[in-house]
């Protein structure tokens, strides 16, 4: 998806999935942060949409589902 949501309703990860490359965290540390476990959280749905999903796009293993004001799944894209 190269469009932009104009919203994000909600953020998912999936924390068998996530393998801690932490580099939600490292473009967008507003939204995402390590839990004590080394398994990244959402802080907030709010924010910089495109740091938001350039974030989730960097995920290796597809970690983290993002949905937009509809509640559609904007990322990763379904098949």
């Amino acid at each position: 998806m190269d469009e932009l949501p104009k919203k994000i309703s909600r953020i998912e990860i999936n924390r068998e999935t996530c393998i801690s490359v932490a580099s939600c965290v490292e473009i967008a540390p507003e939204n995402f942060e390590l839990d004590d476990d080394g398994k990244a959280r959402a802080i907030t749905k709010d924010g910089d949409i495109a740091g938001i999903m350039q974030a989730a796009k960097s995920c290796p293993v597809d970690a983290i589902k993002v949905f937009d004001e509809k509640g559609r799944q904007v990322w990763p894209p379904l098949a």
